[in-house]
């Protein structure tokens, strides 16, 4: 069965290359309603002044062609005037990030970025020299994706040269969380984020609405990740707004509320906090008591029938045909074996498996049934599928590693900090309206 997963976990050792890899996956095709929908400018036109630095309504032009590459169907007007604003923002954001860099010394080398191109292309299996093909194809000036991954790996230079040395996470900060989660239970989530910004309180009406557009666009199936590389104001921005595990006494109660009754694998709605809105990605949720991880473990049967790559829509009815068959002769997991016999299918012993590794669509199937239930017959891109829940119940693996934990806090404290420092660098930059 095939699932695309487009979120990475954040390994502290890891390159600093670190891009939205789904993004070349989203370049089916690009939208022509920005530039029917949008202002009439000339593209020389400077639409704002950052420290001296110009940015022209042709740098906003090109970033918006590759925005809405990612699309799944064209935005409306008023959604891409609201979208053009918020890549306004993203590239202000990135010229002080540039500019801080220069001040400091730090620079990016043109290997690095064609590295960066070339794990994107590895990554999505594509042949070496195929990215730059399908964006020139597509219209999408491969300079803006260049300068858009040098502001990225300049920034995370920025937060490894000022930020990492004064960010330390003791023992005694691992052995604290740690017992804190087993004296008092609790829960982590494992968390992606997009975090748009509202600096004054009369952002907050445009941050809402900016939100509300992704959140329309994820729903639609545009990949959680690409959104937040490109429209995300948080630190996580670059690893596709991956958090990692979070404990709940670590977040705003505001976003708590919410996640306590997220679904796993969905996304909240936005989210209103102080200084902006947020959308969180709910990928896990693990629950502590005394002797530490209570995790809900899932044992199920599966029968799959197959596609081959070659199919046609006739054999795949057929196929499907026999599996509404076998559907009705499975009344529990010791019938899947003899209806997969019977059928010409596979019949597969999951084991005991936790919800989290159950792929994000079938999750809420599976989490819904009862021992001795299955779902309805259902057709995957490359086969049918029928699940039987055998059993399922609680089971204690103890407390999170403490690296792991050592790892989390670390990222969180570096998040927090590389925030700090952008909106201190954002509040002293002088930012001029260019016409």
């Amino acid at each position: 069965m095939k699932y695309q997963v487009c979120f990475f976990g954040k390994d502290l050792k890891a390159s600093l290359l670190i891009i939205s890899l789904c993004f070349a996956l989203s370049l089916i095709f690009v939208s022509t309603a920005y530039s029917q929908g949008r202002e009439t400018l000339s593209p020389q036109t400077i639409i704002r002044i950052v420290n001296d630095y110009p940015i022209s309504q042709y740098d906003i032009d090109a970033r918006m062609r590759m925005v809405t590459a990612t699309a799944g169907r064209p935005p409306s007007n008023e959604s891409l005037q609201r979208i053009r604003a918020q890549v306004l923002e993203t590239l202000i954001d990135e010229r002080i990030q540039l500019q801080e860099a220069e001040r400091l010394g730090i620079t990016v080398e043109n290997e690095e970025i064609q590295a960066a191109i070339a794990t994107i292309e590895k990554t999505n299996g594509m042949p070496e020299g195929a990215l730059v093909e399908t964006l020139s194809s597509r219209g999408i000036d491969v300079g803006t994706l260049i300068a858009q991954i040098r502001a990225t790996l300049a920034w995370r230079k920025v937060i490894a040269q000022r930020v990492r040395g004064r960010v330390q996470i003791s023992d005694e900060d691992v052995d604290a969380y740690l017992a804190d989660l087993g004296q008092k239970g609790g829960a982590e989530y494992l968390l992606a984020e997009i975090f748009v910004a509202a600096p004054t309180l009369q952002d907050l009406p445009r941050a809402k609405a900016v939100a509300e557009d992704l959140a329309q666009q994820i729903r639609r199936g545009v990949q959680f990740p690409a959104l937040a590389r490109q429209f995300s104001q948080a630190p996580t921005a670059a690893a596709g707004g991956d958090l990692g595990w979070v404990e709940a006494a670590q977040l705003d109660p505001r976003l708590v509320t919410v996640l306590e009754n997220l679904p796993v694998g969905q996304v909240s709605n936005p989210i209103e906090v102080d200084d902006g809105y947020y959308l969180l990605a709910l990928r896990d949720r693990r629950l502590f008591g005394s002797e530490g991880q209570e995790q809900m473990f899932y044992e199920i049967q599966r029968y799959f029938a197959p596609f081959e790559p070659s199919a046609t829509n006739a054999a795949k009815l057929a196929i499907l045909r026999r599996a509404e068959q076998a559907h009705k002769t499975i009344a529990s997991c010791a019938d899947v074996q003899p209806a997969a016999q019977r059928f010409g299918a596979e019949a597969t012993d999951m084991g005991q498996i936790p919800l989290a590794n159950i792929p994000g669509p079938l999750r809420p199937l599976v989490e819904d049934l009862e021992p001795g239930e299955k779902t309805e017959v259902l057709t995957l891109s490359d086969g049918v599928l029928i699940m039987v829940l055998c059993d399922k119940g609680i089971r204690t693996i103890g407390l999170p590693e403490a690296e792991e934990v050592r790892a989390m806090l670390l990222n969180r404290r570096l998040d927090l900090e590389a925030r700090r420092y952008l909106r201190d660098l954002r509040q002293n930059a002088l930012i001029e309206d260019g016409r």
